[in-house]
């Protein structure tokens, strides 16, 4: 079967954070009250709140780019997370970006499943833009989807970066330096283009300790951006099935049968 349309399951994946968005432009009347005003509508399902740097702008050119100044008397507006009552889901806003994620909270937490976190993400979205119609807002201009799925693996027997081969299949061995010793530290990052020129792929491994209670973990992410000239669903199926298709095949025989692939 090919590669964009089988889909391997895992029962106990190592997935700790899934993120579907879209970045937009033409939003420039957008407020500090208008956050306020959105949670209004959301409120019930999404009770709190937090405040959160901006984030940058995304590209999807890879070469460098040059901006013209641009003179204001105001601060970036925030970046707002509107968080349920259990803490998993939240909605990211900010003036030119919109997200819903999952994210693992307790290690019991159980992963919803890429169709549960889509589906509040379309919902979100279609409230996001009847909140602006109602406001007498412009409509956004759609730019850039994005979907991300951060992934933790954590093995009380393993030790990274020494062991990251274990789990990750792409390499034999770490490279050692003249000092013969064992690499203490590693940061990888590849890309690819998503199919019918649709985007870009992008894998990020490193390694660190889980803030939570410092266990030692390696962090494997993967994230495809593409235009948002493609239909929403279209582009979100495709950039989910390079994603979970990828981290199979990158992944070991070893790490299949712990996080009970099928």
């Amino acid at each position: 079967m090919a590669d964009n349309i089988r889909r391997p399951h895992f029962a106990n994946p190592p997935v700790v954070e899934v993120a579907c968005g879209v970045q937009f432009d033409g939003l420039e009347e957008w407020r500090t009250p208008h956050y306020g005003q959105f949670w209004s509508t959301i409120q019930n399902d999404y009770p709190e709140t937090e405040d959160h740097p901006p984030l940058a702008l995304l590209r999807l050119d890879p070469a460098p780019a040059v901006f013209e100044p641009k003179l204001s008397l105001l601060p970036p507006l925030r970046r707002v997370f509107f968080i349920n009552r259990a803490g998993n889901f939240l909605i990211q806003v900010q003036q030119n970006r919109l997200y819903n994620n999952w994210r693992k909270v307790n290690d019991s937490d159980e992963y919803p499943r890429f169709d549960a976190a889509y589906q509040r993400f379309t919902s979100t979205w279609a409230q996001f833009e009847e909140f602006l119609s109602k406001s007498n807002l412009p409509s956004p201009r759609r730019d850039v989807w994005e979907l991300t799925y951060i992934n933790h693996i954590l093995d009380s027997q393993a030790h990274f970066p020494r062991d990251v081969w274990d789990y990750l299949n792409f390499y034999e061995r770490s490279p050692q330096a003249t000092t013969a010793m064992e690499a203490i530290g590693m940061t990888i990052q590849f890309s690819w283009p998503l199919t019918d020129n649709m985007g870009t792929l992008l894998l990020d491994v490193k390694h660190g300790n889980r803030i939570t209670d410092q266990k030692e973990i390696l962090v494997v992410e993967l994230t495809a951006r593409g235009p948002a000239k493609s239909p929403m669903e279209p582009w979100f199926k495709v950039a989910h099935d390079a994603i979970v298709n990828t981290f199979e095949k990158l992944t070991t025989a070893r790490a299949h049968k712990l996080w009970g692939k099928s």
